[in-house]
């Protein structure tokens, strides 16, 4: 017994492994055309839609409705049976669709040589548009100042629906801007692309803090390749989808989505290249509510009331 007593003594002082880190979450599958719904928690309940066509960005717009962006428009899916049940046409060129609170939607196009955007009344008729010659975007986000953000290679665009361009910020060499929130200290985090780093800027746009990239330790080990979009949980960690490439099997090449502590380490990553192509948006869906519309424009994914 006088052996046993410090090594029970001992376990006892240890620290509590730490938990296992578990996401439900909606992952937009670029290479494959589909979205996936991936419940760790419950694996039993995992789905998958198939797509006509390889759209970009999702969105929760209320009602447990999916808003999915089409290369003509977007589609709407009911979660809890994956029905299509609404859809828009006519729009070439679409690369993103947001919904506003108001029932609006934005539509981000590529178009004649320039990004086009275009409001829509809540029954999808064109209202405003605004056009900005020379650019190709991927992702657009609403600020909470009502203005647009787009990327289009190394360069970050902010612009109204008036046509202005308010401002117009460089990243650094080898990045391909896809997705940028405005924070409330008025910083930016800006998914970089083929740079494959969340950078965050100031308010004049100067880099100031750089988290992943391809100098970090965990970038060789899970296949750091593009950085796509991304989204600020309440912890303040950052999920990114990590793609690896247009074709089915691109897959393979590395990790499909990661999630970022505030110090830029990997604590969580998901990849099942058998189940899906490569990842270039991603919804983890842990603490939201799908009866309501979420929104990013505080950075923070979150209801709008």
């Amino acid at each position: 017994m006088r052996y046993l007593l410090p090594f029970l003594l001992s376990a006892l002082s240890l620290p509590a492994a730490a938990e296992e880190i578990r996401h439900r979450f909606l992952a937009k599958d670029e290479s494959r055309a589909q979205v996936h719904y991936v419940d760790q928690v419950e694996p039993a309940k995992d789905w998958t839609i198939k797509l006509p066509a390889k759209g970009r960005d999702l969105q929760l717009i209320g009602r447990g409705r999916l808003l999915v962006s089409m290369p003509d428009g977007y589609r709407e899916y009911q979660l809890a049976d994956q029905k299509l049940v609404r859809e828009l046409h006519g729009f070439r060129g679409t690369e993103s669709a947001r919904r506003l609170p108001d029932g609006r939607t934005i539509l981000a196009r590529n178009i004649d040589h320039g990004v086009t955007l275009q409001e829509l009344s809540p029954d999808n008729q064109p209202l405003r548009k605004a056009v900005f010659p020379g650019f190709a975007t991927r992702v657009v986000r609403v600020t909470p100042q009502d203005t647009i953000f787009f990327g289009s290679g190394p360069n970050l665009l902010e612009v109204n629906l008036q046509g202005e361009t308010l401002h117009n910020f460089t990243l650094p060499s080898g990045s391909w801007v896809y997705m940028a929130l405005r924070r409330p200290d008025g910083h930016l985090l800006v998914a970089g692309g083929y740079n494959p780093s969340l950078f965050e800027l100031d308010v004049e746009g100067r880099v100031v803090r750089t988290l992943g990239g391809k100098q970090s330790p965990d970038a060789a080990k899970l296949g750091f390749h593009f950085f796509g979009c991304l989204q600020v949980l309440r912890n303040g960690h950052t999920i990114v989808a990590n793609w690896t490439g247009h074709g089915a099997n691109d897959s393979t090449k590395g990790a499909q989505v990661l999630e970022l502590d505030a110090d830029g380490k990997v604590v969580w990553s998901w990849h099942d290249a058998q189940r899906a192509g490569s990842i270039h948006g991603v919804i983890v869906l842990d603490d939201l509510d799908p009866t309501l519309l979420n929104d990013d424009r505080s950075s923070v994914l979150g209801p709008v009331r």
